[in-house]
């Protein structure tokens, strides 16, 4: 029996960057006062302590930072995943995200460049996770 891993929980302050991302769109927290995105979402800005803030759509893209293979079950829902990588990505606007890598484990550096992609978990929540960039040799 496979046990069901556990869902974000959802606050009014991140709210709508779940909802953005069940539509499968990546939008970061940026400060209304200085222009700094901020992830995880936050009520002020570390940057400026200005209290204003809306969600702004990013690209997506970014690279692999830093990573850690999981070999061993910590948590029984993750079992069918094993092994599996956790990432830190650095986004192309500066924020960074913790994540998977949708790729073979042995094939992640740091640098890679990678791409968001959602993983429809519920039909209310879609996990942002992220793929190789496919390099136009072109």
């Amino acid at each position: 029996m496979t046990m069901q891993k556990p869902l974000p929980q959802i606050t009014p302050l991140d709210r709508e960057y779940w909802e953005h991302a069940r539509n499968h769109r990546l939008h970061i927290q940026r400060c209304k006062d200085c222009d700094t995105y901020r992830y995880p979402a936050s009520p002020v800005c570390a940057q400026c302590g200005g209290p204003n803030w809306a969600y702004s759509p990013v690209s997506g893209r970014g690279e692999v930072l830093s990573w850690v293979v999981f070999h061993r079950c910590y948590f029984p829902s993750f079992e069918a995943d094993i092994p599996y990588n956790v990432a830190g990505v650095r986004l192309e606007e500066g924020v960074m995200m913790m994540s998977n890598i949708l790729a073979p484990n042995d094939s992640l550096h740091h640098g890679m460049k990678v791409e968001v992609v959602f993983e429809d978990i519920t039909s209310d929540i879609s996990i942002p996770k992220f793929r190789p960039v496919q390099e136009d040799n072109a």
